[in-house]
């Protein structure tokens, strides 16, 4: 009999500490679209290996827009708040226009980086869709030359909505982050990234 009680205070506790981990803790993806470009725009010159030296005119301006994918987690804590952190890959594209007499050549270039925000976040207590407002800093790393100069931390905010459907968690929402300003000499290599960033996101989380 105490066999019997103990097996089953334990397994009690077990459904209860994973229920608990389940409502404190999530994770799943998250993916979107930005719909700002991730370059602004660079007038620049180079060098050619002549005597004298040749300078040759280049324009660098935004690619396409890309997509953004990855993975998110969030601790969620009483009253509504909780905190999120996400690892979101999205490729950056850029088109080098050189400019000759003759004809204007066309490079299009793309770098990988990945952007880690860390989310404070709050929900308005409706009972079936809960609108919330997130807010913190955002880090970012990139491939290649981009990784040598564009700036590499702002700050995010965001609005969206989320619904529930049993464990399954579905967050549509708006991000805007403010990037700070790129490294010295960004602009002398081609690279500006604009700082102003808008996507659209949706994340899926249990």
């Amino acid at each position: 009999m105490r066999f019997s009680f103990l097996n089953a205070t334990l397994l009690m506790g077990l459904m209860a500490s994973t229920s608990f981990a389940g409502q404190f803790f999530s994770v799943g993806v998250k993916g979107g679209v930005p719909f700002t470009d991730a370059f602004s725009s660079v007038n620049w010159q180079q060098a050619e290996p002549t005597t004298p030296p040749q300078y040759v005119p280049f324009v660098n301006s935004p690619g396409s827009l890309g997509y953004i994918i990855g993975a998110t987690g969030e601790i969620h804590l009483p009253l509504g708040l909780s905190v999120e952190a996400d690892a979101l890959y999205r490729p950056l594209e850029i088109s080098t226009h050189q400019v000759t007499s003759a004809a204007t050549l066309v490079t299009n270039n793309s770098y990988s980086s990945w952007e880690f925000p860390i989310l404070g976040k709050w929900r308005f207590p409706f009972p079936l869709i809960k609108p919330y407002v997130e807010a913190g800093p955002s880090f970012r790393t990139a491939g290649g030359q981009a990784g040598n100069y564009l700036s590499n931390s702002g700050f995010t905010t965001g609005i969206g909505v989320e619904l529930r459907v049993s464990r399954l968690r579905i967050g549509p929402e708006i991000r805007y982050t403010h990037w700070a300003s790129d490294s010295t000499g960004a602009q002398l290599f081609g690279f500006k990234s604009n700082q102003n960033q808008g996507e659209f996101l949706v994340g899926l989380s249990f």
